[in-house]
């Protein structure tokens, strides 16, 4: 969905026309940023020698008629319910690319590693189901502690996109101002979701997290077995961090010199899996799924739309329309005629 023309040219650099395969996933096959990537990727499949580009084009969609009518053959499109939301949607064909890359073996595990986490949540009561756990201490932070953000922190870099995955998935969800029935909402909806990499993270943010006025409730992710074949040592300091960062929120220091203390008192919760394969990635990635279905349903909000995102790209249908040109604000009509629009 990025329409920056360098993060395609790095993606074609990446390939081997002769073998390369174009997966253009699209809901309603006319998202205007989707539909332009994929025009430019089936050129430039044909400035390499290919033939018949749209012959390497499979669509993934909830409209395969668009998709036939945008030139791929019937036999190639991989439909999926319009039901399905797009940061709902990984369990369903858009998946596909998942599973060619990864295998089929091991994307059929991380189904049913979701599968067993959409189990505990319809079948486990009360405290003892994690996604109502953790969406009761989310509403208890923004409604009763005040804080506007939440942080997540991955201590593994296999899992470097997961505070960006839940950017999206959280705030696209949850970050409205009106119920199911058309109601003006009457208390903070979803935080703030943002976060970063292991000791990266701790270099740029953490002197906020400990010392700044903000109160930002932390959630670490680890894995106890390490991805990697170096000196144990390594993985071994990994997790003394995340624990030791944890624990200092929470214990703070107490010194004469104020630029020295440590107030403490500060929330973190800390998700250790055993070790990080496709069943515990999916039953994780259920988990917040589920979570993020609870605050919603608390809340009495919809998660499942997002007109938020609407606006923005309907203005900018509007750029080349002359008489809708003239009804932007003045900074922005100045801002295009600089840039040439």
């Amino acid at each position: 969905s990025n329409i920056d023309g360098l993060a395609l040219e790095a993606a074609f650099r990446a390939c081997d026309p002769a073998t390369t395969l174009v997966a253009v996933a699209s809901k309603t096959f006319t998202t205007t940023e989707t539909m332009i990537n994929a025009a430019s990727a089936l050129e430039w499949l044909r400035e390499n020698g290919v033939a018949d580009a749209h012959g390497r084009a499979i669509a993934l969609t909830a409209a395969p008629a668009k998709a036939v009518e945008w030139g791929v053959d019937e036999t190639r499109v991989l439909p999926f319910s319009e039901a399905v939301g797009g940061r709902y949607s990984l369990w369903s064909s858009i998946g596909f690319p998942i599973a060619l890359a990864a295998g089929w073996d091991d994307f059929a595990e991380m189904l049913d590693g979701a599968a067993a986490m959409d189990r505990h949540f319809l079948d486990t009561d009360g405290a003892a189901n994690l996604p109502l756990r953790a969406a009761f201490a989310d509403l208890y932070y923004t409604h009763l502690a005040g804080c506007q953000t939440r942080a997540c922190f991955a201590y593994d870099e296999r899992l470097r996109l997961l505070p960006s995955y839940l950017q999206q998935l959280e705030m696209e969800s949850n970050g409205k101002s009106a119920t199911v029935d058309g109601n003006p909402l009457d208390r903070p909806s979803a935080a703030i979701t943002w976060g970063g990499v292991g000791t990266d993270a701790q270099h740029a943010v953490f002197q906020l997290l400990h010392q700044g006025t903000h109160l930002v409730p932390v959630e670490f992710v680890a894995c106890i077995e390490p991805g990697d074949a170096l000196d144990p040592e390594h993985h071994r300091q990994l997790l003394a961090n995340a624990f030791a960062q944890g624990a200092a929120l929470m214990a703070g220091r107490k010194n004469a010199d104020a630029t020295r203390a440590y107030p403490g008192d500060r929330p973190s919760t800390t998700i250790l899996l055993e070790g990080l394969d496709p069943s515990r990635l999916g039953a994780m990635i259920a988990f917040y799924e589920h979570r993020v279905f609870t605050n919603a349903a608390l809340l009495g909000i919809n998660p499942f739309d997002q007109f938020g995102v609407e606006l923005g790209k309907e203005m900018a249908k509007s750029v080349d329309d002359e008489k809708a040109r003239a009804s932007f604000d003045a900074s922005t009509r100045a801002l295009m005629a600089k840039a040439g629009l």
